[in-house]
């Protein structure tokens, strides 16, 4: 037996060896999959009522479909929050069942009513309306609204119903 004979003679039993033993070991991620709490606040330590809280790039929206009330405010790398801006009621139209940011601005939307609008937060927490809808503008019974990058999703889990749009 020649020298390449052998080492190819070697490496198949090797093989043989090694591959239903990697088969048997668990798959490892290279993606972080941990969770790790910053900071909790006892009750009390946020205003309650808020039916909505988004996402925003100037901050977090809370917000009360109630009385219209409205607060932003922004987490720290630490997880401290700091409130930015307060708004008592009345300061948001009431029944908004969804708010979605979007890069074009926050799409709210009232799924009982169909009514909607379009607004933005500025850096220090300002909102400004850019455009309202009147009821019956959006279709009624969307109970999950959505942001991805190429639209919004509108969803009814009851029908399975379903509408993509875009804020411009």
């Amino acid at each position: 037996m020649n020298i390449s004979n052998a080492i190819a003679s070697k490496r198949g039993w090797l093989a043989s060896l090694l591959v239903p033993l990697a088969l048997a070991l668990p798959l490892q991620s290279v993606q972080a999959q941990s969770f790790t709490t910053l900071r909790t606040w006892p009750a009390g330590s946020f205003a309650t009522g808020w039916t909505t809280i988004v996402d925003t790039p100037n901050g977090l929206l809370y917000y009360n479909a109630q009385n219209g009330a409205g607060s932003v405010g922004r987490i720290d790398s630490t997880g401290n929050h700091v409130t930015i801006r307060s708004y008592p009621a009345g300061s948001f139209a009431t029944g908004w069942t969804s708010i979605v940011s979007t890069p074009n601005g926050l799409l709210f939307y009232n799924a009982q009513t169909g009514a909607g609008a379009i607004g933005r937060l500025d850096s220090a927490g300002n909102h400004t309306t850019l455009a309202t809808y009147p009821n019956g503008a959006f279709a009624l019974g969307w109970n999950r609204v959505v942001y991805s990058p190429n639209g919004v999703l509108f969803y009814n889990p009851a029908n399975g119903a379903g509408a993509t749009g875009r804020v411009n």
